[in-house]
Parts: C-alpha cells; structure tokens; sequence
C-alpha cells in the first residue's frame, strides 16, 4: 500500500512538471526529455518545396556531409525520386540512378518487383542486391538496417497491392535477413500486419519493428489493428526471440524509427516524433504539422522528413552508430 502511494505522489508531481513545460512544439511527459532535447531546444526547418518530395529512405553519408532520400509517389505511374540534402548548405539536389555495381543502400517497393538496390554516392551508379524469397516475389521493401557482420535485415509490408502498383502477394509481411557474403536468405520474423521501420540498438542486441497495420494501403483504418512498437532479442546467428509489445503511438502510427545511444527509442507519428525509453515510458514528443514519415541521426542532430519539409532538432545525445559497409572477410 505503501509503494502505491508513493508511486501516485510521483505520478502528480510529474503531471504538474509536464503542464510546466509544455510548449506548442515540445512536449515533456517525463523529467527524462528534458536531458534529451535540453534547456532550449530549436526545431529548424533545412528545407522545404511544395510537393512530397521529403519521404523516407533516408541515408547519412559522412564523407560528403549528405543525406540521401527518397520522395513520395509524385503521380498516378507510381513516380518517386531521389534526393540528396548536402548539411553543410542544406542544398537539396536530385539523384539520377545509374544500373551499375554501387554501395549505398535504398529499398523499393517498384511496380517492377520489390528489392533492395545499392546506389554509390559518389557515381550514381545502381546494383540489385536481392530481390526475391526463393524465387518468390517481395511485396512491397519498406525499410532497412544494416548489422555490423554485413547483414541487410529489411521489412516487407504488402502495401504495393493495396496500392495497386503490385500484384497480388506470394509472400506474407514479413522481416528478412540477407546475407551478401553467403547470400542466404531467411525470414526473421512473421506474425505482422504491416511491418514498417526497424532498428538495432547500439549494441545490436535489440532489434525493434514498427507495425503500421492500423492503416491499409489505400488510406482507410481500423483502431483494432497494430500501431505499435514491438522489441526482439537478438541471437547469435541472427536468431529473434522474446518479442514483446513496447508501445504504441496515440495519433496515427510509429512509421520510420532510430534509436539513440542511451536506447530512447524516436518514431515519426502522425503529430511529429515521439519519443520513448527502452521500457516504452512516453518521455516527450516534437510536434510537427502533418506529422513525421522517417528520420535519422547525424551525431546529436535528429533529422526528419515530413513530405514537404525537412526539420531538424539538435539534441543532448547522439543517435546510435550502426555498421557502415559489409565485411565478408571476417567471417
């Protein structure tokens, strides 16, 4: 009885501290915010256009200073470009991809076929690194993180044939690991209705997946479906287990997700970018007119795309450091 009265004490006293610090771009619902965004946090605006053409997609080359990205379907051919965002000018200019042997990652969902293209940003130059399940087609490649033995793992929601750019699925909305230096193939994980963004934690013994069934690919929802942050212990191997519900977002759904190095967990959401600790507590959310498709760290500063515009906030911690190329030699 004593342990719940005082844990209803630290509940009040921190409803009093939120309704403090509230302010109409950064809200605090836990002490812990605080240190994260600082004592004057400054949501910056790097670029903007009158289209969608800020998505997700998002890559941070640090030899050029740049983010790569992609736009949102730009027509009803299903048309989406490239962009790249230089952060020493904030100059955004388009990507030309060209079909060649390249390095940097990117995934499509194509009314071609879904697969994950490399693309080297220095040449433009293009190369397929798989695009099939067995010979079994992928629905519609969403999101992809690289681990530091060289593994791509990616999700695959069915959202193109909701769409009606795909054909219809051969394959469930699953999450793959790919090997390139073996080129195996597995599911990791199934049981999702969409899966969507995923990332490691800094020591990769954590992987965390984005459900985004709560809306189908044409726009429609049902409050009954997964808008949801799920955890997976990571094995040895690349075997998941122990997955557990981590949270869930309040206004539309978690899409893309980046971690720092503490283990807070940033979505971009329907109001902005929320953002919760490793026991899914809600710490505080950066509010965004029209809300948050993807982001990405480049050290302290949180980067993120909202369709027209790109934002960023310089924080008090850096994002988590994940591998930057394969090594097949090591294994």
């Amino acid at each position: 009885m004593e342990s719940f009265a005082n844990t209803l004490v630290d509940n009040v006293r921190n409803t009093r501290f939120i309704e403090q610090l509230k302010s109409k771009t950064f809200l605090i619902y836990n002490k812990k915010f605080n240190k994260i965004i600082g004592k004057n946090p400054k949501l910056e605006v790097l670029a903007s256009k009158d289209y969608d053409f800020a998505h997700e997609g998002d890559v941070y080359v640090e030899k050029s200073n740049e983010v790569f990205f992609t736009s949102n379907r730009l027509d009803n051919n299903q048309k989406t470009e490239i962009y790249k965002i230089n952060l020493t000018n904030n100059n955004v200019s388009n990507v030309t991809p060209i079909p060649k042997e390249s390095l940097s990652l990117m995934e499509c969902q194509g009314n071609i076929g879904g697969s994950i293209v490399s693309l080297d940003p220095k040449t433009n130059e293009t190369e397929t690194i798989v695009d099939n399940f067995f010979g079994l087609k992928f629905n519609s490649p969403n999101d992809i993180v690289v681990s530091k033995d060289g593994c791509y793992w990616f999700t695959d929601p069915s959202y193109g044939f909701e769409q009606g750019f795909r054909d219809k699925p051969q394959l469930g909305d699953n999450v793959y690991r790919f090997d390139p230096c073996t080129g195996n193939i597995r599911v990791v994980a199934d049981g999702f209705v969409k899966p969507n963004g995923i990332a490691f934690s800094s020591n990769e013994e954590i992987i965390y997946i984005t459900d985004t069934g709560f809306f189908n690919g044409t726009g429609g929802y049902d409050p009954k479906r997964p808008h949801a942050i799920y955890a997976f212990d990571v094995k040895k191997g690349g075997i998941l287990s122990n997955r557990r519900l981590i949270a869930v977002s309040d206004v539309g759904i978690p899409d893309g997700i980046k971690l720092d190095l503490n283990g807070n967990i940033y979505v971009g959401t329907a109001d902005g970018v929320q953002v919760f600790d490793d026991t899914g507590t809600l710490l505080g959310k950066i509010v965004v007119p029209n809300g948050v498709v993807n982001l990405v760290f480049v050290g302290k500063q949180l980067i993120f795309f909202a369709e027209k515009t790109i934002y960023s906030v310089k924080l008090k911690i850096e994002g988590a450091k994940y591998a930057k190329k394969q090594i097949c030699s090591k294994r």
